[in-house]
């Protein structure tokens, strides 16, 4: 039977009040043919999460409105492997209510890390062999975070990778010692000519209007995208949970994004993967979607992205043709035209500039 995951914005909610509503939802689950199977309390910020197995979001619905006379923000099937991945394991289940081994309580909060590697593709040696060195990198990369408790997504066919981690301080400790040991191979010949950027987040297990940590996954590879090479990008919220001090993370090659940049990002990233394909798509259009002018949509998008608005939508287009090439299930002439470019020509020589390979070699490499 399916999994479903809800979320509840409940201001100033107990732990006292959450194992209430759990009885009561029990108590009227066989009727519904759900199972209320446990949940996490996040007082602090007034939210909590349920876990239910039911035949469907509906019948979940129902034994919720009938127990608590209330409805979920939002309800979202989870698949079972991306459950065990971020929730599942090192559970101590009391009555429902999901605490660490520590006895503390399971906020549902976790910590996200998205570490890209950078190298040229216009390497000499062959491409088995460019492969071989990225992919050994990336093995020793997911060592440490395995060191720390953390989880990976690994990316096979690309050169990132996801680490979920329970507690900020693993998340920080971590990516200070990715840092350090990337940083460091770069003394072995055969890693030096590959880079690296980081981005960090908390995630909550389901938003208002997203899915199962969709929101947490976005966010930490945009904060990775608009780092600075060798840069560590984290949102103020990580940086306040992991009780640092601004120097600190300043001088560990940090650079904290503040909350309203953050929105400003993500309204920015979502505004323009869904126009990408729009050859019209400027800088005027993208200023009246952020209600912002043409200075500030400047000066905001350079400050955050150390490039401008034409530049930065330039950009997204290319590095969005990159993983299409990677894919292989279009040709060039179709991929720029899927990310705004009517001229293929055109489209190659920037793509070119961009990334020092022309599409159609790249395309072949990658076959």
């Amino acid at each position: 039977m399916p999994i479903f995951m809800d979320f509840h914005d409940l201001p100033e909610v107990t732990i006292e009040d959450a194992q209430k509503a759990h009885l009561r939802d029990v108590s009227v689950q066989e009727k519904y043919k759900v199972r209320y199977l446990q949940y996490w309390i996040n007082e602090k910020e007034g939210k909590a999460y349920c876990l239910i197995e039911g035949p469907n979001k509906e019948a979940c619905q129902a034994t919720h409105r009938e127990a608590n006379g209330i409805e979920a923000c939002n309800l979202v099937e989870v698949k079972g492997g991306m459950y065990d991945l971020f929730l599942g394991d090192n559970q101590k289940i009391d009555h429902g209510l999901v605490r660490h081994f520590n006895g503390e309580v399971d906020t549902g909060y976790r910590f996200i890390m998205s570490l890209q590697f950078i190298r040229p593709l216009s390497l000499p040696s062959p491409k088995k062999a460019r492969n071989k060195m990225a992919d050994q990198l990336k093995l020793e990369c997911i060592g440490i975070v395995e060191k720390y408790d953390g989880r990976d997504i690994n990316q096979p066919e690309d050169d990132t990778f996801i680490g979920i981690f329970r507690t900020p301080d693993a998340a920080l400790q971590c990516s200070l010692d990715l840092r350090r040991h990337i940083l460091g191979s770069k003394g072995n010949t055969k890693y030096k000519s590959i880079n690296f950027k980081m981005g960090l987040c908390v995630g909550q297990p389901v938003t208002e209007d997203q899915g199962f940590f969709e929101e947490a996954l976005n966010l930490a590879e945009i904060l990775c995208n608009i780092a600075r090479v060798s840069e560590i990008n984290t949102s103020r919220f990580f940086s306040q949970l992991s009780n640092l001090k601004d120097q600190i993370f300043e001088n560990n090659g940090f650079r904290i994004v503040e909350a309203q940049d953050v929105g400003f990002l993500i309204s920015l990233y979502e505004f323009i993967r869904k126009n990408l394909r729009k050859e019209t798509l400027s800088v005027d259009e993208l200023g009246r979607e952020m209600a912002v002018s043409r200075a500030q949509l400047y000066r905001k998008i350079k400050t955050l992205t150390g490039i401008s608005p034409n530049h930065f939508i330039r950009d997204q287009r290319l590095d969005r043709a990159m993983n299409l090439i990677k894919k292989g299930d279009s040709n060039i002439s179709e991929i720029a035209l899927e990310v705004g470019f009517n001229n293929p020509s055109y489209f190659s020589k920037c793509f070119q500039n961009r990334f020092g390979i022309s599409p159609s070699k790249l395309k072949i490499a990658s076959s």
